[in-house]
């Protein structure tokens, strides 16, 4: 009985080995020592249980734990099956045992460059981040505030044409909610750890989510540029749209507004009114957009470069949702749809940055 106990209590620490290899190899010792001495062939399957926690030993932890955790086995197995060549069984024994730690060693040794090749790979990125964050801060921010600034000083000479001060007006403070987003995005680009940037409930950073306006805001905005444009934004949006939404289906559907309304402006036909339905379930948010289009903008005119489209249709994909665009009875037609995860924890924390 003593002899079944001590044999599967030792079997039984191999399935500690992997996450607790010193507490496993402090415990097997004794108990391996304690079987072999009673009386059990060292060649029986037993023999696992010390290989492989001495190969486990050096692998993961500091090698001269697995090497004198071998060692040990290795004198007690000799000292318990003594013959006429002591030392040929202990050249046996350390030749056995050799090869755990010799596994043992190699494993540490592709874990290390595992290790070199992730933080190589990491510091290459931060470099990469770094320098984009430079080129965007010296180009793009700069020319940005360049125009605000020529902008704002036009509108000092005297322009007595109401309309193009409001035209001003607004392209000042497009500017200027322009440079905000960007150099929130810089401040995650900058940042050393991309696991430390400040993130809102659902993973979106918080400089993303803070710079991105409300769902009613976006189609205000919509409505007044395109109203510049001579077209009219009519709007149906159910009630159920006000309720807190997770940062990051707020974001993709003020990005798919924003993106489809500036399309609209460029390619709808004149005078006709464009047309944006909002609507929101338990499950799942749905943006709509039509707008008729004109003559000369042809089959690839909602597309247009494409870039624009191209990054809406990935953000509304990695939140899992769908875009669909196309064309029928001179009419373009956008469709997004977006899973709403809808959890208490999220509401209060969208209410929160909203107030």
């Amino acid at each position: 009985m003593p002899e079944t106990f001590l044999r599967i209590t030792a079997a039984l620490v191999l399935f500690g080995v992997g996450r607790w290899p010193v507490i496993t190899g402090a415990i097997s010792l004794p108990l391996v020592i304690t079987e072999f001495w009673i009386g059990i062939d060292p060649m029986s399957l037993m023999i696992l249980v010390p290989l492989i926690t001495a190969g486990v030993l050096v692998a993961t932890r500091p090698r001269q734990l697995g090497y004198i955790y071998a060692f040990i086995i290795v004198i007690a197995l000799t000292a318990m099956e003594q013959t006429e060549m002591p030392l040929a069984d202990l050249a046996t024994w350390l030749v056995v045992f050799l090869i755990p730690c010799i596994v043992g060693e190699a494993v540490r040794f592709m874990l290390s460059s595992v290790d070199r090749i992730r933080d190589a790979s990491a510091a290459q990125l931060t470099r990469q981040r770094r320098d984009l964050a430079r080129e965007l801060h010296d180009t793009s921010i700069h020319d940005i505030t360049a125009m605000i600034m020529a902008l704002e000083r036009a509108k000092l000479t005297g322009i007595s044409d109401p309309k193009v001060v409001e035209e001003i007006d607004h392209a000042i403070a497009t500017g200027r909610q322009s440079v905000v987003s960007m150099r929130g995005v810089l401040k995650i680009l900058r940042t050393e750890d991309i696991d430390d940037v400040t993130r809102a409930a659902d993973g979106m950073p918080a400089a993303i989510a803070a710079a991105t306006p409300t769902v009613q805001r976006a189609l205000e905005d919509a409505r007044a540029s395109l109203a510049r444009t001579g077209h009219e934004l009519r709007v149906h949006m159910e009630d159920q749209i006000d309720l807190p939404m997770p940062f990051s289906v707020r974001t993709a559907l003020v990005r798919v507004i924003q993106e489809c309304t500036a399309n609209m402006a460029k390619y709808a036909r004149p005078g006709q009114p464009c047309t944006v339905m909002v609507e929101r379930t338990d499950t799942e948010t749905r943006a709509l957009f039509i707008n008729e289009s004109t003559d000369e903008t042809g089959d690839d005119a909602a597309l247009s470069s494409g870039v624009g489209l191209i990054g809406v249709r990935e953000r509304v994909e990695a939140v899992g949702g769908q875009l669909a665009v196309r064309h029928h009875g001179g009419r373009w037609i956008i469709q997004a749809s977006i899973p709403t995860i809808g959890s208490a924890s999220e509401g209060q924390v969208e209410r929160a940055a909203q107030h």
